[in-house]
């Protein structure tokens, strides 16, 4: 049992340098924490998992798994499969709102047309500042 607790803190390091590239971008505002918090809490469990395999091995034989590779492997995918379904989400809410502002910007262009076309070219000052809001 101590040699696969062995094993796997490799892989535990490398979750633990992951989040701190994770962090550091959060910091330097490149990415959002909205985005991000579900990224880094999937590395915290992977990470765990690693240094903690004497739990995880336990866990994973009462699900049925005979390695514990193959559990971190299952649980790794899963998460990603997760995170990629929260990604189409985002993106089609993304596309979903830039529909609907480049709909409202048409809208508002139409009427400033309309509103320019209405007017008579005067010299007075209160119609030139009514044009220019």
């Amino acid at each position: 049992m101590q040699q696969v607790a062995e094993d796997y803190w490799p892989f535990g390091v490398a979750c633990i340098v992951i989040a701190l590239v994770l962090l550091r971008l959060l910091a330097r505002e490149r990415i959002t924490l909205q985005g991000s918090m579900s990224y880094l809490g999937f590395l915290i469990v992977l990470g765990a998992m690693a240094v903690f395999s004497n739990t995880t091995t336990r866990i994973a034989r009462a699900l049925g798994f005979t390695l514990l590779s193959n559990f971190f492997f299952c649980t790794a995918i899963a998460g990603l499969a997760i995170l990629h379904l929260r990604a189409l989400v985002m993106l089609s809410k993304v596309h979903l709102r830039s529909i609907a502002l480049t709909q409202e910007l048409a809208l508002l262009q139409e009427r400033l047309d309309r509103v320019q076309a209405a007017q008579v070219p005067t010299n007075d000052l209160a119609a030139t500042a009514a044009l220019k809001r």
